[in-house]
């Protein structure tokens, strides 16, 4: 990739070219922030418990967001607070009939959270808002959780509003050091994290009737009609391609591969498409795949088969290796109750309550000192690979491609030509 910074497009002109790009380019939930942003999460790895970051982050040089106002100190908070998320993302009564985080939220503020699991695929999420967004309208929520790169597109395009650092004291000091300084917003004046995590395999092992450890298990012959893979090439090229590595028939990582390599996952995967052997190409509605027995095996993302799946389903890193990414809070612009989003944002990473959020729903949590709160209780699930992976497994989870726009759309079409798109 170039190291110069796009220029960033603005309104209509963006949502042409995006909404084209979109249509023709697949790209799942948890695609890694490109360039200089993946040395950001190696060193979050090692923080967690192994790896090593060997680069450090440096602002852009290029342009930032337009369009911004300075922080004018506080105002009141006003319900009801609109947030999208993605299904599994968020921690449940035993019930599943609310949310402790959000209850405790209501109550502290005395307004509503309108909490929808409206986000299946950025793509898909990032078409329902284009339109206002880019004609300068509200829309209609108040936070969204985007991965890496779609934050990084809206923020760009002048979409997201500035968070108030005078409205968000504890995320500022709370917020783990190795994730500041991504290019897109160095000085998190735009972002926080939500949650973080790994794309591995998933499986329900009563139905495999053994146990998975590898990227080469899902193509076992007995599990032909009962795998799926995930949507667009980010994630399924990028595993697929770490066992193609393991065989040596490619030599780059998922960082790096090439088109080459892209054709080489795609004539691999090909026939078992043809034959059946993969039922589905999907986003998170593998959970149901899974709770309804039509899926055995897949890839998924780490947390959601431990925190929604069913007593036999299983994530494993596998051995040839797993992918990393991270999803992030922004405010749109125009956001109706752009106080009550900020009040969120410092509400959740509030160590205690990023503590309960983290061993709920099992994904890496982005504040300092979730580990040792977890552990004054659970010291089991402070020791849980899916919340703070060890260093054998760190050192062995790779970011997801970071393409220019031209092999972009051409890897795009490999990736449709799989899915029948």
């Amino acid at each position: 990739m170039s190291d110069a910074t796009p220029e960033p497009l603005k309104g209509t002109d963006l949502v042409t070219d995006l909404g084209q790009r979109i249509r023709i380019t697949p790209v799942s939930r948890r695609v890694f922030i490109q360039g200089s942003g993946m040395a950001g999460f190696a060193a979050f790895l090692a923080a967690c418990g192994g790896g090593t970051a060997t680069e450090t982050l440096k602002p852009s040089d290029g342009p930032g967001p337009t369009g911004t106002v300075a922080p004018s100190g506080p105002a009141t908070i006003e319900g009801p607070l609109n947030f999208a998320n993605w299904p599994a993302y968020v921690d449940l009564t035993e019930d599943e009939s609310s949310s402790p985080t959000l209850t405790d939220f209501e109550a502290k503020y005395s307004i509503e959270v309108n909490y929808q699991e409206e986000i299946e695929a950025n793509e898909d999420f990032y078409a329902t808002i284009a339109p206002q967004l880019g004609a300068g309208l509200d829309s209609g929520w108040d936070i969204i959780v985007l991965t890496d790169y779609m934050a990084a597109r809206v923020v760009r395009a002048g979409w997201i509003e500035e968070i108030d650092a005078a409205a968000t004291p504890t995320a500022h000091a709370n917020v783990r050091d190795e994730l500041r300084g991504l290019a897109w917003d160095p000085d998190m004046k735009f972002h926080f994290p939500w949650q973080s995590g790994a794309t591995g395999v998933g499986y329900n092992v009563v139905s495999t009737g053994r146990e998975l450890t590898k990227v080469a298990d899902l193509f076992d012959p007995a599990f032909k009609g009962k795998v799926t893979l995930l949507s667009g090439y980010a994630d399924t090229f990028s595993l697929v391609g770490l066992l193609l590595k393991a065989r040596g028939e490619i030599s780059n990582e998922p960082a790096s591969m090439t088109y080459e390599d892209a054709q080489k996952v795609h004539a691999f995967l090909k026939p078992y498409v043809d034959d059946g052997h993969i039922r589905a190409f999907t986003g998170n509605e593998y959970l149901q795949d899974f709770g309804s027995g039509d899926t055995w095996a897949a890839a998924v993302w780490s947390g959601d088969l431990a925190s929604s799946g069913g007593p036999d389903d299983r994530f494993e890193f596998p051995e040839e290796g797993s992918i990393i990414w991270t999803d992030n809070m922004l405010i749109p612009k125009g956001a109706q109750h752009k106080p009550a989003a900020e009040a969120m944002i410092d509400f959740v990473y509030d160590v205690a309550n990023a503590a309960r959020l983290a061993a709920w729903i099992y994904y890496i949590s982005p504040v300092k000192g979730v580990a040792e709160e977890i552990a004054k209780t659970d010291p089991d699930t402070a020791a849980n690979p899916l919340l703070f992976p060890p260093a054998d497994i760190a050192a062995n989870m790779f970011p997801q491609p970071a393409l220019e726009d031209a092999d972009d759309i051409k890897w795009a079409d490999l990736a449709a030509d799989l899915e029948g798109a």
